[in-house]
């Protein structure tokens, strides 16, 4: 098991430890260390638990995932280039939130306001202004996965690397969303079983977050 380091002290399952779970549901013999795990199905195990993960993070703005980086535009300075690994949500001065635009509209603007802001990949673009200004960018992480140590990545890759959804969702979330690819037969004995804890999770995890969004999550099966 590996601890959860985002100020809590919570176990959370590794991906190998979900693994070894996919495979105890399946009923196949389990793999004693992640270095064995060379057959082909075993890696698309791996590869689903992975995608599973994805999908669900990917299908809402979870409030865990919502961060926020400072930067700082110095006097009529208009562009800076900052990868928050995430998208944008909003940008504020202060208690001021600057007002998103579209690039191809930005040069046009003739507003006398300086509020105004847009963005093209890593690139954040500003009106001029003749002061120094520090921004907040409000972003939603695209790192869904994190190591050992807390460090945030894209997947999960090593043996106890985890993924960022919290407790107690992740696991059956994780499990039973994979299980149910690895299947995806609605005729298996099984199916419907992992299929209703799998949406049962997900409910449970975006009714205990923040109320205050108004679209709900969209999981599709891929």
């Amino acid at each position: 098991m590996s601890e959860n380091s985002t100020n809590t002290t919570r176990i959370k399952p590794t991906y190998f430890e979900i693994f070894t779970k996919v495979l105890n549901e399946l009923s196949w013999r389990e793999v004693s260390d992640f270095d064995e795990i060379i057959k082909s199905e075993h890696k698309r195990i791996l590869n689903l638990i992975n995608s599973t993960n994805s999908e669900v993070l990917s299908s809402y703005i979870w409030d865990f995932q919502i961060e926020k980086s400072e930067i700082t535009l110095e006097n009529n300075q208009t562009t800076i280039f900052e990868d928050f690994g995430g998208k944008i949500i909003s940008v504020w001065e202060g208690t001021k939130k600057y007002k998103y635009i579209h690039p191809s509209l930005l040069a046009g603007n003739n507003q006398n306001n300086s509020d105004y802001y847009s963005n093209i990949g890593d690139l954040i673009i500003a009106m001029p202004s003749n002061k120094q200004r520090k921004l907040s960018v409000i972003y939603v992480s695209d790192f869904y996965a994190q190591d050992e140590n807390g460090e945030k990545k894209l997947k999960m890759e090593n043996k106890n690397d985890t993924s960022i959804l919290p407790l107690p969702y992740l696991e059956p979330i994780l499990v039973y969303g994979t299980l149910i690819k690895v299947k995806a037969n609605p005729s298996f004995a099984k199916f419907g079983y992992w299929r209703t804890l799998y949406y049962n999770s997900i409910t449970n995890l975006r009714t205990s977050g923040t109320k205050s969004y108004e679209d709900s999550p969209r999981i599709t099966f891929g």
